[in-house]
């Protein structure tokens, strides 16, 4: 039982970040009703997905990560590919994390201080470029216990929300398209991540692990629902991109800074591992020397911000409609390949699961880039 807790909350805490801010606006956007729709939709292709890749993850000797996986599964080729989709994916989740960290510090500096969140952004760029080029490392757990801290605000928050809930907000929509919730959507329930982990966690006992995947994926959906819920019935139409500044004319100014406080040092977090982790990838997989590799890992994603990538919901759409899309079909690819070679029992539902997962991930991606052209 407590590998089975311990599991879980691996998985529920690095699924819920910054997505998850992103959840009620494209809903407010959308609609309430399309945006549930899409969250259950979502839920459920990724639980799929994890379930592919826990499979994928038993049935391989060895501990690697998902380009190890793909890599004995098809080879170098597919190893090669995935690790160029890793780096493109951690590139635009820096440029997420850069764009909303730097409105949660504007929501609780610009008071005191002044300025723009532009400026904050600048601010929040130098000081992880910095951290990353001299490889610091934050103290081991300290992201998985922020993620439970922000998982606690964000209930707070919900909660308070109650009081001052219109269930009128949840029958209007600000004009967003119908397929709009998805991409953000993938980012806030998508953890493949940490799915290694869990197999370690349960001492690769089967069944514990299953379970602990399907709990694990199925918490983040509903603390999600519940935030998406509170703040679209607060806010209505006017929910702000990263849901919390909106909150204020309702819920005070205490309340957005515990939402803007607690979101920050969450998002921070997941900021300095991802920054460490590409420049390390470009390092030891790509064998690019030091500052080089510093410099492609945390400087692409501020040139795009400086050539105007600055709306958090554009980004973190793109990113989860083709990059966790594509993400997501490789798993379920490289994991139906090897039940193949090994006469897995049931087969023919699994193949019929997973076709229709990568088709709906397939869809994802082509009517997003679609968009983008």
């Amino acid at each position: 039982m407590k590998q089975f807790l311990h599991a879980i909350a691996t998985l529920s805490g690095l699924i819920i970040g910054v997505g998850i801010f992103g959840a009620p606006y494209v809903a407010a956007q959308a609609g309430f009703w399309i945006g549930l729709f899409w969250i259950v939709v979502v839920g459920v292709l990724v639980l799929t997905v994890h379930w592919f890749y826990g499979e994928l993850i038993a049935s391989t000797p060895g501990k690697h990560r998902l380009p190890g996986y793909v890599g004995y599964t098809f080879g170098k080729a597919g190893q090669r590919i995935v690790l160029i989709t890793e780096v493109v994916r951690f590139w635009g989740l820096q440029l997420a994390y850069l764009i909303v960290g730097g409105m949660f510090l504007s929501l609780l500096l610009t008071p005191i201080f002044g300025g723009e969140a532009f400026t904050y952004s600048i601010i929040l760029f130098i000081a992880v470029a910095t951290v990353s080029f001299f490889g610091l490392r934050l103290v081991a757990g300290v992201e998985f216990y922020l993620a439970w801290l922000l998982i606690g605000a964000l209930l707070f928050i919900s909660g308070r929300g109650l009081a001052h809930f219109d269930a009128q907000n949840l029958f209007t929509a600000g004009g967003g398209g119908w397929f709009g919730p998805y991409g953000v959507l993938m980012v806030s329930l998508s953890g493949a991540a940490a799915i290694p982990e869990l197999w370690d966690i349960v001492k690769r006992r089967k069944g514990v692990f299953r379970r602990s995947i399907a709990v694990g994926t199925l918490v983040p959906v509903v603390v999600t629902a519940l935030f998406m819920l509170a703040v679209v019935g607060v806010s209505g139409s006017n929910t702000s991109e990263e849901a919390i500044s909106g909150l204020q004319g309702v819920l005070g100014p205490g309340i957005m800074a515990l939402g803007a406080l607690t979101g920050f040092l969450a998002i921070i977090t997941s900021y300095f591992v991802i920054a460490l982790y590409l420049q390390e990838v470009l390092k030891y997989d790509f064998l690019v020397k030091h500052t080089p590799a510093w410099g492609f890992a945390a400087g692409i994603p501020l040139l795009l911000f400086l050539a105007g990538a600055r709306s958090f919901i554009d980004v973190i759409d793109v990113v989860g409609s083709v990059l966790f899309g594509l993400e997501g079909m490789v798993i379920v690819a490289a994991a139906l390949a090897l039940m193949r070679r090994r006469h897995a029992s049931g087969l023919n539902w699994k193949v019929a699961a997973g076709i229709a997962a990568a088709a709906l991930m397939a869809v994802g991606a082509v009517q997003k880039l679609w968009q983008l052209l």
